[in-house]
């Protein structure tokens, strides 16, 4: 069945459409937007699903949102979009709480406090300490407001891009915090914020982490009431009241051209739609291989996106407790929890790279000696049910296929491992730990098709030639969305979706 035309498709409702459209219906009203997606709810992962039995709501990604201070991109966007009074915003108060041997050291939610609290417990690094957080106030500033850059509002100090493209621009986070401290505890908490941008102190470029330590820390972070589904819903009603049409449980078979290199729409089980606008929301490696016919010449796409490294995957441990988390000694809202020898950890993930992730090394490597991130939801929400979220950056080589006795018997070890060195942490909730469930890289290449299972779209490391991927594409009218080129974090997808609005002419 042939659809009239739409001015835009939506390939995928995850929150990079979601806040693209939403910003378009706002912009030009009456424009005529369809979005389509194969899962049951909007939101890509920034969306939640339910154990009711459990009386509990669980988040599929971490929705610390930063840029919600005062001068931060993602608070403006929202009040622009009339959203920041709609959510309810929870601020904690610590940025988070570092474990280790059961000794808690937690950091304050602003720049300066935790650049104290630090100097405070390793004084013999306290000259290094300022450096870090001089460079997170010069070259993260700089390289958070890149949008603005690119449209003219904001003037970097071009001193300041020159020294950094020369001296940091090809170090990595390991690298440069080497270079800095001698202490690996303290080099591990500062690299620890990893986790929201999907990699480890070996994978990331340090110029760009010191973006995410500016955005999270000195621009403020706060957490939606209602997870990050409330937030998706929300956009997702601006855009039907807007007379946008969102389809759901519809697979998207192909993106169809004109035999010109021209878009002309999309194919789906439902029938054809047609618009000369196609915006695609998923993995690019996962688009080229199956959204574009064979008369497509792609091959100097792909050759890009040979350089186009996936962020890490995850594997996720939720838990619903017998009592509120808080009772039980889970104080903070987020803790990173680190193994007694803090250095091994990357020691061993890179040995197991190397190995070609071999399981028994790559189970020790990520589970074991790496940081993991717990997440007291019930902290920031209590109406979801008494919950905790233990996160760990993980690779799915390492990993037997689904619906495997091999696969089950993995995700079990998985739980018990993590769950494990939570126990260790906060002993007070051992024994209150009603219902676990786990989600693995597989997981999420089932629900999103992202490669690898990356949550976290492309890993930002030093070399950045396949972020270019999309340039000079060959299909006219089709464009790129989410983390793949916006960049991991909420705020990136925001404010990628913000200037791709700003580009809007309608046809």
């Amino acid at each position: 069945m042939s659809q009239p035309s739409w001015d835009a498709i939506f390939v995928g409702a995850g929150i990079t459409s979601l806040a693209c459209a939403a910003m378009l219906v706002k912009r030009d009203p009456g424009v005529r937007l369809l979005m389509v997606d194969k899962h049951i709810v909007v939101g890509g992962y920034a969306s939640t699903f339910s154990r009711p039995k459990q009386g509990a709501v669980f988040d599929c990604s971490l929705h610390k949102l930063s840029g919600m201070a005062e001068g931060g991109n993602l608070i403006r966007i929202l009040r622009d979009l009339g959203l920041d009074e709609t959510l309810d915003l929870v601020y904690p108060k610590d940025y988070f709480c570092a474990y280790r041997d059961a000794t808690e050291l937690p950091l304050a939610n602003d720049a300066d406090g935790a650049e104290r609290q630090l100097a405070e417990r390793f004084p013999h690094q306290a000259e290094a300490i300022a450096t870090f957080f001089e460079h997170v106030r010069t070259y993260g500033r700089n390289g958070y407001y890149q949008f603005q850059m690119l449209d003219g509002s904001f003037e970097p100090d071009m001193a300041q891009l020159r020294f950094a493209h020369r001296n940091l621009k090809h170090k990595t986070v390991r690298q440069a915090l080497h270079e800095l401290f001698d202490d690996p505890y303290l080099i591990e908490i500062l690299a620890a914020p990893g986790i929201y941008v999907g990699g480890y102190s070996e994978d990331l470029g340090y110029l760009y982490y010191l973006h995410v330590v500016y955005a999270t820390l000195n621009r403020g972070n706060a957490y939606v009431a209602g997870s990050s589904q409330h937030l998706s819903n929300l956009l997702a009603q601006q855009i039907e009241q807007a007379g946008g049409q969102i389809l759901l449980s519809t697979r998207v078979d192909g993106v169809l051209t004109d035999g010109q290199g021209n878009a002309t729409g999309i194919r789906t089980h439902r029938g054809v739609f047609h618009s000369s606008r196609v915006y695609i929301n998923a993995s690019p490696h996962y688009a080229v291989q199956h959204l574009f016919a064979a008369d497509v010449e792609l091959a100097a796409t792909r050759e890009k996106l040979t350089g186009l490294k996936p962020a890490r995957s995850t594997t996720t441990v939720y838990l619903v407790t017998d009592l509120p988390p808080e009772q039980l000694g889970l104080q903070h809202s987020e803790s990173m929890l680190f193994a007694d020898d803090p250095a091994a950890g990357a020691e061993l993930r890179m040995a197991a790279a190397l190995s070609g992730y071999e399981a028994q090394l790559s189970e020790r490597a990520f589970w074991e000696m790496s940081p993991i991130e717990v997440t007291n939801y019930h902290a920031l929400d209590p109406a979801a049910g008494q919950v905790v979220c233990i996160n760990v950056l993980d690779s799915i080589a390492h990993w037997p296929q689904r619906r495997t006795a091999q696969y089950r018997a993995k995700k079990q070890r998985a739980c018990d491992t993590l769950v494990e060195r939570l126990l260790r942490q906060v002993p007070g909730l051992r024994g209150h730990v009603l219902h676990t469930e786990v989600a693995t890289p597989h997981t999420y290449v089932r629900f999103t098709n992202n490669t690898d299972g990356s949550g976290y779209g492309a890993m930002v490391g030093t070399d950045l030639k396949g972020h270019v991927f999309h340039h000079g594409f060959p299909v006219q009218g089709v464009q790129f969305l989410s983390a793949w080129v916006a960049g991991p974090s909420y705020e990136a997808a925001f404010g990628y979706a913000e200037m791709k609005a700003r580009q809007w002419r309608r046809a």
